[in-house]
């Protein structure tokens, strides 16, 4: 497994607003979809910095996943320069993992399904 690390300056309160909205409306229903994608997280700290985590079950899952689901058209009235990029990118080799038990949210923006 891969594991896929992207961080976020802290963004504008319309940047971070535009982002949000494409990561629910477009970004995670076209990322559920790809062959070889594990599970996907998305936080934010305290100083409006973001990560964003995905898992994969290969490179090649990841490259081509990433891929297809970037290349999903924008919605409607959708300005790709209020998209964030991350700042920085790292992938690694998953050696260990671990699964707990299910936490129930307080977040109303959950993605998970």
């Amino acid at each position: 497994m891969i594991v896929r690390i992207g961080l976020f300056e802290a963004l504008t309160p319309e940047v971070s607003e535009a982002s949000r909205r494409n990561l629910f409306e477009r970004f995670l229903p076209a990322l559920r979809s790809q062959p070889g994608f594990v599970a996907g997280y998305w936080g934010e700290a305290a100083d409006g910095r973001s990560v964003s985590i995905t898992v994969w079950e290969s490179e090649e899952a990841l490259r081509q996943g990433a891929m297809n689901a970037n290349a999903v058209p924008l919605l409607a009235g959708q300005d790709p320069t209020l998209i964030a990029a991350p700042s920085s990118v790292d992938s690694f080799a998953v050696y260990a993992w671990a699964q707990g038990q299910p936490v129930a949210s307080d977040n109303v923006e959950s993605g998970a399904v």
